[in-house]
């Protein structure tokens, strides 16, 4: 079983890609993960300044992951798969969706004391953050790939997480997996 994750920052992909991957015994990969290596290498503290400042200066950046995450998905199967484009580049797989209002999403992300990437230090500085991350995303990708990740159709499910706990997601996530593999 191939899963991919999407969605807005602080909507809840890596700790549904956790619990799906558990509960599925399932490997799992992250691009973000990787995002965030790099930009530690290229010098910057903050995962937003870099893909405003370098990533869109450098599009080889989202080429070279881009064609990680599309090897990775041809070449392996049962993952989760956490890659804003995963739906595109693993087109076989079950294409989640997660979206978050802003403010919920900036929240949550203020409150991860796991993310090292982040410099906001209140809420205003955390929804303008998110924000300008999701537009560079959006106007990079789309100058890449003509893809609009916010096009509901990209995804098999499209789930709204903002008055959602990370069990009532999941539930519903692995409810509607579990209704498509019935259907296979």
């Amino acid at each position: 079983m191939k899963i991919t994750l999407s969605g807005s920052p602080g909507s809840g992909k890596s700790t549904l890609r956790i619990m799906l991957a558990e509960h599925y015994g399932l490997s799992t990969k992250c691009t973000g993960d990787f995002m965030r290596g790099l930009s530690s290498e290229q010098g910057f503290n903050d995962i937003t300044q870099f893909l405003v400042d370098y990533v869109s200066q450098h599009p080889e950046v989202d080429q070279r992951v881009d064609e990680e995450q599309r090897k990775f998905g041809k070449q392996n199967d049962n993952f989760v798969l956490d890659a804003h484009l995963g739906f595109y580049f693993v087109p076989d797989s079950i294409r989640i969706g997660l979206v978050c209002e802003l403010e919920e999403a900036s929240n949550r992300i203020l409150k991860d004391v796991t993310r090292t990437n982040e410099s906001a230090k209140n809420i205003r500085d955390s929804i303008f953050a998110s924000k300008k991350r999701m537009d560079t995303m959006q106007k990079n990708f789309y100058k890449l790939y003509k893809i609009d990740i916010n096009d509901p159709s990209n995804f098999d499910l499209l789930l709204d997480t903002t008055k959602l706990s990370s069990s009532e997601v999941f539930k519903r996530v692995s409810s509607f997996i579990d209704e498509k593999i019935k259907k296979i």
